[in-house]
């Protein structure tokens, strides 16, 4: 049975946000206050051609595994990184932006990760021992089972709404949880959905939208309906317009910046700077925001295509943290990428096909910085970290990176982490120990 909760969450969640003008003096989130910011890069980003090695061992085997599409060792952006072995790491050129955030502490990598059950070896899933996510290398299924953070189950709920079902209050009538990319799994938790954002317009109810129209709309809604359902029903469209006037002015009271690019994934990002400088308006102190940037499924012309996604990431997201910083915010707000799989370390000719691990960032002032987390595989082709035509097994797993940040955001009991991540408990490192 939906609950009022749930049926008011959906009437809010309508597109809401947009990108206005200055407005007045806010105040800045409390001293509890975290954020959770969630980058989707839709289609599959080829992790190992934005996180490449740079030594000349493990280069050689990065360009003997994919001499077609390898970037030039040249021009590759170095890092400093420890890495507990020989290897050095250098990133895709078109992102000296986040070459810089590495520089300045705000930026980690996570190597080698994905969905997995449990830890998993080739060996293991090929004789049947481990198990095996479903449906792998299928976008819907694995931008689902990311957002899921429960693979192998059929549930509708997302790892981020469970973990608000732990820390947000049932008092809080706006819900914490806000998608600027359209319907997120991620958000979902067992009492309450996400608001639905677009940054580029702030649509309104048409038939209220002007002052004689209002005052007639408030003269109905004081009516008492004579059922049960017609004065639920009126009092969710009242909440309905209600939550839509308080985010609206929420918004309206952070000024627009006109640092971040003109690209939809700086917009999403700029959108939800503004909402993460008015949350004490919201009443939040924690919040969870879902955003996305697609193309990313590049099975041709990959070099150029994904040269100026990396391109687009990159400036987003230092637009994003510049944000943060000047006022003061960064350390209470961590940023991940996530996406539907890696590529295939051999090409097709063009581009490359659907794989499996890939690697990822994670950005914010509350990092442990300088060094590269989670296992960096071997990238020979059919060698023991290749499940088969160069798709790379997992060495860390979603859960492993969502627990870290769940704890960093105050889940703080063993109970409430299962329940987030019933899969946790198959892996023995729980915490990865890059956030503070």
């Amino acid at each position: 049975m939906i609950s009022r909760r749930q049926l008011l969450a959906a009437m809010a969640s309508t597109p809401l946000v947009s990108v206005m003008g200055t407005g007045t003096a806010h105040a800045l989130p409390n001293n509890d206050y975290k954020a959770l910011v969630c980058v989707f890069l839709f289609g599959g980003n080829d992790g190992f051609n934005m996180l490449i090695p740079n030594d000349n061992a493990h280069y050689d085997e990065y360009m003997t595994a994919r001499p077609d599409i390898a970037i030039p060792q040249a021009s590759l952006l170095p890092l400093s990184l420890t890495t507990g072995s020989d290897l050095t790491l250098g990133l895709h050129p078109s992102m000296t932006d986040i070459q810089s955030l590495f520089n300045n502490g705000k930026m980690v990598a996570i190597a080698n990760s994905g969905v997995l059950i449990e830890p998993s070896t080739k060996a293991g899933l090929e004789d049947g021992t481990h198990a095996m996510p479903p449906f792998l290398f299928s976008h819907n299924s694995q931008q689902a089972e990311w957002q899921r953070g429960w693979s192998g189950s059929t549930t509708t709920l997302g790892w981020a709404g469970r973990m608000m079902d732990v820390l947000s209050s049932d008092s809080e009538q706006i819900s914490p949880t806000f998608s600027l990319n359209g319907y997120a799994q991620l958000l979902n938790g067992s009492d309450r959905g996400a608001n639905l954002i677009k940054a580029s317009s702030l649509p309104q109810v048409n038939a209220i939208k002007n002052d004689q129209r209002r005052k007639a709309f408030d003269q109905v809604m004081n009516l008492s309906p004579l059922t049960a359902f017609g004065r639920e029903f009126d009092q969710v469209k009242d909440d309905s317009v209600s939550i839509r006037d308080q985010l609206a002015a929420a918004i309206e009271s952070v000024p627009e910046e006109a640092h971040f690019p003109d690209t939809s994934v700086s917009q999403q990002l700029h959108t939800v700077a503004r909402l993460i400088k008015s949350s004490d308006q919201l009443g939040h102190q924690k919040q969870v925001y879902f955003v996305g940037l697609g193309g990313f499924d590049t099975h041709a012309n990959q070099l150029n295509d994904h040269a100026n996604l990396m391109s687009t990431l990159s400036q987003a997201l230092a637009a994003f943290n510049q944000s943060l910083e000047t006022s003061g915010l960064d350390d209470k707000v961590t940023t991940m990428t996530m996406s539907d799989f890696g590529r295939r370390l051999a090409s097709n000719g063009a581009g490359t096909d659907h794989g499996w691990a890939s690697n990822h960032f994670v950005m914010g002032g509350a990092l442990n910085a300088g060094q590269l987390y989670g296992q960096w595989p071997s990238l020979i082709l059919d060698g023991e970290n290749d499940f088969n035509k160069g798709r790379m097994i997992p060495t860390t797993s979603v859960e492993q990176i969502g627990a870290t940040i769940a704890k960093w955001m105050g889940v703080k009991s063993d109970n409430a982490l299962n329940y987030i991540f019933p899969n946790l408990a198959n892996f023995s490192v729980q915490d990865l120990g890059f956030l503070k």
